[in-house]
């Protein structure tokens, strides 16, 4: 098909809404039950771009593959919402969440908190991250099979909630995550009314709790006059300064920073982990070539933050679970104004959606796309540098994730640990799901059994 400047995404596709009503319904059940499994369908059916019009929600762009992930992430830019296309989250995050900023405004707050992420702040999060992970997965040799996905996010809540917030009782983090998982059950509800006798309302509650342990917590702080020593975030956002010498946030604003990075840092992690954990329960010769990589470096001396860096076959690992399984399904911006991509005219108010997982399954990048092979990226192959933005799982462009480098320090803690530990299972095998086409509805379905080396 030959494409005119002039022609829309509204001439190419007949939508969702003008469908046969049996048509419709279904697709709109699947689009809210199963957004994955939809997407990659109507992937198959239209090619890399498409459009979709679900009720309720708007008129959708669908773009698939690098060139797109440039457009929306880089070249686009700065016609894209990406406030407007992550709306959803302002009960959670609000606002002042970086994420959820655009312009001048988003360029201000992010030059100011990206030193908080710097890799020598990220440093001084080891040993806590160590502690945790160390001490949450001691009894998991001696326990039956338990669902992954629970005991994962517990962990990696657990994790956030130290590195973040300073909290040290465990009464206090045990309160906080409560409070947090009510938050983010209530992330789905459809009727958002602030009651106590809704989800919604329930989850704004725990919100309102958290708030106030958060502002607590920096009164606290302000009294001890010891913020030049903090190591936590809470502390890094209070000390950061404008060019006057004043507090750059207000305290309503690093309370939601604060919340909004407890989202990302949890929710993202903890699905990557599922994942990486249960390729590496189905493959034992990696588990192996991990363990040998891992006594080549560290031989006889406890893991310290330099022997993170000298593991590239553990970081190949990683890569390869944020191509199969990225952490978010589809990443949605909104146009401030007309915009043209491909040839295709795409109306001011539309949302547009790009999709790691499709890119990270075209074999035309990658080689046999639905195996596990953390290889692709080694030398020579080094599939993910063929084309720029072909591994977005975390982003990329002025919006790509800050806490990257805090994520995969975690996550390689988290494996060193259960590494020298345990061998482990995870079920269902490989043999009995994959391809995995859904994993976020997938990763409630895994159960695991740890067994002591």
């Amino acid at each position: 098909m030959t494409n005119s400047p002039q022609q829309t995404l509204r001439e190419r596709l007949k939508p969702v809404s003008s469908m046969p009503s049996s048509s419709r319904v279904s697709q709109i059940v699947e689009l809210f039950s199963n957004q994955e499994l939809f997407f990659f369908e109507q992937y198959q059916k239209h090619g890399k771009i498409f459009r979709v019009s679900p009720p309720f929600f708007g008129k959708i762009a669908c773009l698939v593959g690098p060139d797109a992930n440039r457009f929306v992430l880089k070249d686009g830019a700065d016609k894209l919402s990406s406030r407007l296309g992550n709306a959803a989250l302002e009960p959670i995050v609000s606002t002042d969440l970086v994420l959820l900023q655009d312009g001048e405004e988003h360029r201000a707050s992010r030059k100011m908190i990206l030193p908080v992420f710097h890799h020598q702040a990220i440093a001084s999060y080891f040993d806590t991250i160590q502690l945790v992970v160390s001490e949450t997965v001691a009894d998991w040799g001696a326990r039956d099979t338990f669902d992954l996905n629970t005991e994962i996010r517990k962990l990696t809540l657990s994790v956030v909630v130290r590195t973040f917030l300073g909290s040290e009782k465990a009464e206090d983090i045990d309160r906080v995550c409560e409070w947090f998982n009510t938050l983010i059950e209530s992330l789905g509800s459809l009727i958002k009314w602030d009651v106590s006798f809704t989800k919604y309302g329930k989850g704004q509650a725990a919100r309102r709790e958290i708030v106030n342990y958060s502002r607590r917590l920096i009164q606290e702080r302000i009294k001890r006059r010891d913020l030049d020593r903090s190591t936590d975030l809470l502390g890094l956002l209070m000390n950061i300064l404008d060019e006057d010498g004043q507090p750059f946030f207000t305290e309503t604003q690093i309370i939601n920073q604060i919340i909004g990075f407890l989202f990302a840092g949890h929710e993202t992690t903890a699905s990557l982990m599922n994942w990486i954990l249960f390729e590496l329960g189905n493959h034992p010769d990696w588990r192996q070539k991990l363990r040998d990589e891992l006594q080549q470096v560290t031989g006889n001396q406890p893991l310290n933050i330099k022997h993170l860096r000298q593991l590239p076959q553990m970081s190949n690992v990683l890569k390869e679970g944020e191509r199969l399984y990225p952490p978010v399904a589809g990443l949605a911006r909104v146009t401030t104004e007309d915009i043209e991509y491909a040839g295709y005219n795409i109306p001011a108010g539309w949302y547009v959606m790009i999709f790691p997982q499709l890119t990270h399954r075209m074999p035309e990048i990658y080689r046999e796309p639905d195996l596990f092979d953390p290889d692709r990226f080694a030398a020579p192959r080094e599939e993910d540098k063929k084309y720029s933005y072909s591994l977005i799982g975390f982003g990329g462009g002025v919006h790509s994730c800050l806490g990257v480098e805090f994520a995969n320090m975690e996550m390689k803690i988290i494996l060193t640990t259960l590494l020298q530990k345990y061998n482990w299972t995870v079920m269902p095998t490989t043999a009995e799901i994959s391809p995995v086409r859904n994993p976020v509805t997938m990763q409630k379905k895994l159960k695991a059994k740890f067994v002591p080396i």
